[in-house]
């Protein structure tokens, strides 16, 4: 049943079998069998397939994803009480970020909660902000942190940092290296274009932000970059006040156990660092 459940969760938030199957390393057969099981249990179609690939949830599947969501909080709560009572109980908590604040932030606050929670393993994954967000949204990670103010229904997004953009490399040189569509400095990259009427006549499109850095020490390129993120020496101007970006901690309402306690403690790190 639990494998059936899981199947459905997967199904819901990919919209698509194969994609889900993939997801799951089981195979599209499977998947359609496993929803064919859960609707004949429950007497009532989840999913409706749109097309040959998109998968839409019927009014009974939002609602019972729902309350699904639920279950799981509540599945894993009871397994962390159960074995809370041996003593010795490891948990793993996965963090999602974006690459700026993976290097900015990430390790002053993960050396500030490893201190706090000796029995939770941290698990943390790096990706653009839509990714992280994505991620924390389909609860596979726990909690997220990003650099764009990204829309969410499911989640609450707090402002927790201030952080100035600059423009930085080489004036001269008409390549401007851009990091990805769904990366936060992406958006404010296209809102400098458009703010300066610049259309590149090259481009470089670069997914890590320590390679453009480095590029940018080299005399490759021009681009907008977080100051503290810049090579000591690299030269670069400072924006006006639009491009101070806020950094935002992504997290449901609720979370389960120590969990719940994790989330706070991350509250509390901004919380002392914006006063110290």
């Amino acid at each position: 049943m639990f494998k059936n459940l899981q199947t459905f969760k997967t199904v819901y938030e990919e919209r698509n079998f194969t994609q889900a199957a993939e997801k799951l390393y089981i195979s599209q057969p499977t998947v359609s069998t496993q929803i064919q099981q859960l609707e004949e249990l429950l007497m009532t179609k989840l999913l409706i397939r749109n097309g040959r690939q998109e998968v839409l949830p019927t009014e009974a599947g939002k609602q019972f994803y729902l309350q699904l969501e639920k279950m799981i909080d509540l599945w894993e709560e009871t397994i962390q009480q159960v074995a809370a009572l041996k003593g010795n109980y490891h948990q793993t908590c996965h963090i999602g970020a974006s690459h700026t604040i993976a290097v900015q932030v990430m390790p002053d606050l993960l050396a500030y909660l490893q201190s706090r929670f000796p029995l939770i393993d941290f698990d943390v994954h790096l990706g653009n902000s839509e990714k992280v967000m994505k991620e924390v949204e389909a609860r596979n990670w726990q909690m997220g942190f990003i650099e764009t103010p990204l829309a969410t229904t499911t989640l609450v997004r707090e402002a927790v940092m201030k952080d100035e953009l600059v423009h930085a490399g080489n004036f001269a040189e008409n390549l401007w290296l851009i990091r990805e569509v769904g990366s936060g400095v992406h958006h404010y990259t296209i809102q400098y274009f458009e703010t300066a009427n610049i259309v590149p006549e090259r481009k470089m499109v670069i997914e890590s932000n320590e390679m453009m850095t480095h590029l940018l020490a080299k005399g490759v390129g021009q681009t907008i970059i977080a100051k503290n993120a810049l090579i000591e020496g690299t030269p670069y101007r400072q924006l006006d006040g639009y491009f101070t970006r806020s950094f935002y901690y992504l997290y449901p309402e609720k979370l389960s156990g120590t969990l719940e306690e994790v989330k706070q403690a991350c509250q509390q790190f901004f919380q002392e660092k914006k006063h110290s």
